[in-house]
């Protein structure tokens, strides 16, 4: 996923037992690899660490709460939604994450003729996204999941 290979998809870790594992274990990838710049600080937004099964069901079922998939059409990276987003939503994703986006976000009501009819009820939202900052991409998910 940090590299674009593969779709966004929720990682949830769960820590199991009273001894922390994937605290610790990413105590060491922000303390070793973003601070020896192997990796972007944004990058550690790929996955999320919780405590119990329930806490693991909302971050999947919260990651699908707005965003439902995406596929790339052209110059546009399409987000297929669960229902569509307001203008001034645009402008404020516009605002907060213009570092990877190269032009203002678009809405469309529906597939374009590229995506072969894919999911034909679901909104799109257009994005030109730098295909590289792909935990950015993810806070920006979570941005419109929040909306």
């Amino acid at each position: 996923m940090q590299t674009g290979k593969t779709a966004l998809v929720p990682v949830v870790l769960i820590e199991a037992g009273p001894k922390p594992y994937w605290r610790i274990w990413h105590r060491w990838i922000a303390g070793t690899l973003v601070e020896r710049g192997l990796i972007d600080n944004e990058d550690t937004s790929l996955f999320r660490i919780v405590d119990s099964l329930d806490e693991a069901v909302a971050e999947i079922t919260g990651f699908y709460r707005v965003y439902h998939s995406s596929r790339i059409v052209g110059d546009d990276l399409v987000f297929r939604l669960t229902r569509p987003l307001e203008a001034a939503h645009l402008v404020e994703l516009h605002d907060k994450f213009a570092d990877i986006l190269k032009a203002p976000p678009r809405c469309q009501p529906g597939p374009a003729p590229q995506e072969f009819n894919e999911f034909p009820d679901l909104p799109r939202l257009l994005l030109r996204f730098d295909h590289r900052s792909f935990g950015r991409l993810r806070q920006l998910i979570d941005f419109v999941n929040q909306l």
